[in-house]
């Protein structure tokens, strides 16, 4: 099956959002930012992940089912998703994420960046071995933004990291860059980069 290579609108979105939202998924389902993390990471990823499988972690049920034409509509936009992200990294485009890059807590006391980082790290602990099997140590540093945002490791080096407004702020920044980074580094030997934290894995994301 062919993937529309475009982004979402809004309306689909907001569509997808409602959707993973409602009582007609399983209350561990990703929301929509967390599935735009982790689809990310799916993107970067190393290894191929089979399409069953991934619907199945988002969609929190094994096995997942498709069994309506509203289902369908809904992982069509999930794919298009996919399909458009890895167009980005191919052809070197920022990816947009649908949440501002901070760790402040927005009006509803919440963290979105701290939910997509969450859907990011919750791929890669469940393919930590093949993202770590090679250049484990630049890849670990790539990702400390992201471990920092997401706030699933009581790393003490962690903490301590986030006690600092200022330096979290630039790490945040950096989220943007380092998906591409991360891209070119399981594709092309890449510069080491920056940064230096070698984190493990702890439990990953659902429904906020």
């Amino acid at each position: 099956m062919s993937s529309t290579r475009e982004p979402l609108t809004d309306n689909q979105i907001d569509q997808l959002d409602a959707y993973l939202l409602s009582e007609k998924v399983h209350e561990d389902a990703l929301d929509y930012i967390a599935l735009h993390g982790y689809l990310c990471a799916i993107a970067i990823s190393p290894a191929p992940l089979p399409e069953q499988e991934w619907l199945e972690q988002v969609m929190a049920e094994t096995p997942v089912q498709e069994d309506s034409g509203e289902r369908h509509e809904i992982f069509n936009l999930m794919r298009q998703e996919l399909a458009f992200l890895k167009d980005c990294l191919e052809s070197d485009q920022d990816i947009d994420l649908p949440c501002d890059l901070t760790l402040e807590l927005d009006q509803e006391d919440d963290c979105l960046l701290e939910y997509w980082a969450q859907g990011f790290m919750e791929l890669i602990f469940s393919q930590e071995e093949v993202w770590f099997s090679e250049q484990e140590e630049d890849v670990a540093e790539c990702l400390l933004p992201f471990m920092l945002a997401a706030k699933l490791d009581e790393d003490e080096e962690l903490e301590e990291l986030r006690s600092q407004p200022e330096f979290c702020q630039q790490l945040c920044d950096q989220i943007p860059e380092l998906l591409q980074d991360l891209y070119l580094l399981f594709r092309v030997p890449a510069e080491k980069p920056k940064g230096g934290y070698s984190g493990k894995k702890s439990s990953g994301p659902r429904k906020h």
